[in-house]
């Protein structure tokens, strides 16, 4: 480690200074456990505590070589059940917790083939067996019979080679309930009992096929993180199976690069290991710095060196020894040794292995953690401390995406959406459901002070998921205009961004009622004012007309958005008809928190064009008004709406993933209430994408409406966003039928919608340490976001954008084109022909043909240079 740059302490754990010791390890960056298995115990101290102190390390960010965890599910022996269908697995391989399970399961593959029975708790080859029936009687195919008790089985031990014969259920018993009278005598030196305790105490049995070319040999690959750094080939003493030491085994030593074991090598490094952890459940953890793996010959005698396929063992990392430092132990004979007694020779392979670690180690502190590739990211300043929870990045991923994010250093914990590590709560399941589609998410940060840099490195990709809150970019003292900017400029260059600064902006802008106000799901006397004047003479014409909704554009939870009722209820008839006076009084009622105003036409005009003034009276909103100030280009805008009374029933929150509905939720006010924003004391009912009571809107919206809210929002050129939400207000008079219900837009959002089933990763001033693991199991309301299915559609998106879709399948040809910006935005759903044709899709003169057929744009990109 100091060879790599970095300090390495020695320390020791001494149970009675517990707390004293995990105390001290807050100070550093890693931890190197060096803790022989059963020796923390052996001093008098709890395994267990100690395993949780380092837990609790890991949870703050500081890296812990090899975790509890990992040393946990790396030597289990049901690891090879999880590894099972990679070209390391076998997939007949079963594991055991329940003892009727494991005889019943047992007897069946016994008389099948012969087996290793191998259990979990033993070490040096304690309690695994070989077993082969001792009549050879096996049938032809599995499942077609089962051994019977008193079958005799011929055994052989892999600690010390021994040989047993025993019956079926003679080896049953010793194995569920250890040296009984059932179960006979046992010159093992071992116990059985190998299920006691069940599977939370590590009770288990892997019943694995037995590969006869053992005998010939296993190899041990001893691995430095993930680099291969030397062989040994462990032949057993002949007659025997198992090479385990003490046992007159032969060892032989390869290097890294032995040709004879190539395809092996291939197959384990490249193919299998970036997979290896994920599998064991360990996807958040790295490869332990130092461990081994031992594989066994499966392919049949004369199969070619290049096709041989070789079975793990075992993994180990539970503090694997470096056999070339053996000489520096202490033993009777040997009271005194210490390192000088290692020789020059060991010394230097051992400080070759200790080189190369401090080289993995530093690499995985400072650069290799998930998001450090594909794409180089080291011209950035990395500011999480850790990608807790991050899935591997794919080997050769369909697309290269980043995740971006803002941290705002002035704020505690970095905003109020930030979990320990610095990242958003809710990055990691965006980020794992591309990792899942096949694509290559990074977890990346704005810093302004970079800005250039940071938009050199995102020309990289080929998308970008913007998980920046509203806000917090100008909080950490940049420009928010600027980074727009650079979004719009990656825009240009074919690079997706999700959502874009403009689909943000037009989405979330209030105007856009006006503009689906034709829609099934718009109100057609939906009215947007900008200026001052016209905003006066127009509120005073709706108002005098019916009650009435006013939103600004720029407020968020409700503030700024009134519902406005005449105190005296003088309504006219007809829509302008009247319009009211400067003096008439309303009720308002403000959306943020229910609170209620009385004020006279005059003071809410007054309030909303310049805010707190001498005309517009007293107010006790937590808002400033001056809702049209800095004109359109600022964002001066509000929106007029008819007032829907049965508001008070609740609004619809549909949650959507690009055009596919994910969950409902009803949101229904507190009593007396109106707005059911967060906090305001609502009550919140959440319903599947498929609820029948909300069918005909779901079916108005995804169907019929959908197709067209990106162009009608000046968007024509923009996917729908990955992860955004619409609310809906019922608009129907009471007694409706539920299938005849209009429900209304009442707004769209999608800058940087939170995903609520991750709130507990987020730090709070009572959980100032919230981070992933502190998210509850998966829930089936949020499980599309990291379920590989979940963004499929993504991939689809990038490898066919949305202008180029249509009813036939282009996708066998290479996609050249970056995009096809201008393009017509979709082709029409059941078009009368399907016509290859090599003119324009697009443009004024072939429209009515663009209607009737399917077209197809034949072009070439010249191989010749131009001039």
């Amino acid at each position: 480690m100091i060879s790599a740059g970095m300090s390495c302490q020695l320390i020791h754990y001494k149970f009675e200074e517990h707390d004293k010791f995990f105390s001290v390890c807050k100070n550093f960056d890693f931890l190197i456990v060096r803790c022989n298995p059963g020796q923390i115990k052996a001093d008098g101290g709890d395994q267990a505590l100690f395993d949780n102190g380092v837990r609790g390390l890991r949870k703050l960010g500081i890296q812990a070589w090899p975790s509890p965890d990992v040393m946990e599910f790396m030597g289990a022996k049901d690891a090879l059940c999880k590894v099972a269908h990679m070209n390391i697995g076998l997939e007949d391989t079963l594991s055991f917790y329940d003892p009727k399970l494991f005889e019943a399961g047992f007897k069946k593959t016994m008389a099948f083939q012969p087996r290793v029975i191998k259990q979990n708790r033993g070490s040096s080859g304690e309690g695994i067996w070989i077993i082969k029936l001792k009549a050879g009687n096996y049938c032809a195919s599995y499942g077609e019979r089962s051994c019977t008790d008193d079958e005799v089985l011929d055994l052989m031990e892999a600690n010390d080679n021994h040989s047993e014969t025993k019956t079926v259920a003679e080896f049953v018993e010793f194995c569920v309930n250890g040296r009984t009278a059932k179960s006979g005598e046992w010159a093992s030196k071992g116990v059985g009992k190998y299920l006691e305790g069940g599977k939370e105490a590590g009770g288990m049995l892997v019943d694995q096929r037995f590969c006869p070319r053992i005998v010939e040999g296993e190899l041990r690959y001893n691995m430095v993180a993930d680099a291969l750094v030397g062989i040994i080939h462990k032949k057993p003493k002949e007659g025997g199976i198992s090479a385990v030491g003490g046992t007159g085994s032969i060892y032989t030593f390869y290097g890294p690069e032995e040709p004879k074991f190539m395809n092996l090598t291939d197959n384990f490094l490249k193919k299998d290991l970036p997979f290896v952890m994920p599998a064991l459940g360990l996807a958040s953890e790295p490869i332990p710095l130092w461990w081994t793996t031992d594989f066994i010959l499966a392919s049949p005698v004369g199969t070619p060196s290049a096709e041989e396929k070789w079975i793990v063992g075992e993994f180990n990392c539970s503090c694997v020894g470096i056999s070339k430092c053996l000489a520096a132990y202490c033993k009777d004979d040997t009271p005194n040794a210490c390192y000088t007694d290692i020789t020059a020779e060991d010394l230097a392979e051992a400080d070759r292995y200790g080189v190369l670690m401090g080289q993995k180690a530093l690499k995985i502190c400072k650069e290799d953690f998930s998001s450090s590739k594909p794409v180089d990211i080291t011209s950035i300043t990395r500011v999480a401390k850790d990608d807790l929870g991050l899935l591997p990045q794919p080997y050769e991923p369909k697309f290269k995406g980043a995740l971006a994010q803002i941290f705002v250093r002035s704020q505690s914990y970095g905003g109020s959406d930030k979990s320990s590590n610095g990242h958003r709560y809710d990055s990691i399941p965006f980020a794992n459901g591309m990792i899942a589609a096949g694509m290559s998410c990074q977890l990346i940060h704005y810093v302004h002070q970079e800005h250039d840099a940071f938009f050199k490195v995102c020309s990289k990709f080929d998308f970008i998921i913007m998980r920046c809150n509203p806000g917090q970019i100008n909080a950490d003292g940049g420009s928010q205009g600027k980074f727009d900017d650079g979004m719009r400029g990656l825009r240009k260059k074919g690079i997706q961004v999700w959502p874009s600064p403009d689909v943000m902006e037009f989405m979330g802008a209030k105007d856009a009622l006006c503009k689906v106000a034709n829609m099934n799901i718009g109100l057609e006397d939906t009215y947007s004012y900008y200026d001052p004047v016209e905003f006066a003479t127009l509120f005073k014409k709706t108002m005098a007309f019916q009650p009435r909704v006013m939103k600004q554009n720029r407020g968020s939870s409700g503030e700024g958005i009134w519902i406005i009722k005449l105190k005296a209820g003088n309504y006219c008839k007809t829509y302008g008809e009247r319009s009211c006076t400067d003096d008439e009084v309303l009720d308002l009622m403000e959306a943020n928190d229910n609170h209620s105003e009385e004020h006279t036409v005059a003071e809410f005009v007054e309030f909303c064009v310049n805010g707190r003034s001498a005309k517009s009276g007293t107010w006790t909103s937590k808002g400033v008004g001056k809702y049209l100030e800095g004109g359109k280009e600022a964002g001066g805008m509000l929106v007029d709406q008819r007032f829907c009374p049965r508001i008070v029933e609740g609004e619809l929150r549909y949650n959507m993933i690009m055009d596919e509905l994910v969950g409902i939720i009803h949101k229904k006010p507190k009593d007396g209430g109106i707005s059911a924003v967060g906090g305001t004391g609502s009550i919140y009912t959440f319903y599947g994408p498929e609820e029948p009571k909300f069918m005909n809107l779901t079916t108005g919206f995804l169907q019929k409406d959908l197709p067209f809210v990106m162009p009608a929002l000046g968007l024509a050129e923009e996917p729908i966003p990955l992860w955004w939400t619409t609310d809906f207000i019922l608009a129907s008079p009471v007694g409706t039928p539920v299938e005849q219900d209009k429900w209304i837009v009442g707004e769209f959002n999608c800058s940087c919608v939170g995903i609520s089933k991750c709130l507990a990763a987020y730090c709070k001033d009572d959980t100032p340490v919230a981070c992933y693991t502190d998210i509850a199991p998966e829930d089936p309301r949020c499980r599309p976001l990291w379920h590989s299915d979940g963004h499929q559609g993504t991939v689809h998106m990038l490898r066919r954008p949305a202008p180029s879709l249509g009813p036939v399948d282009v996708s066998k040809i290479t996609r050249v084109a970056k995009e096809t910006t201008w393009a017509c935005s979709r082709s029409p759903r059941i078009p009368s022909s399907r016509v290859p044709c090599a003119r324009s899709t697009c443009g004024p003169r072939n429209t009515a043909a663009r209607t009737r057929a399917t077209i197809a744009t034949a072009t070439t990109r010249s191989l010749l240079p131009t001039a």
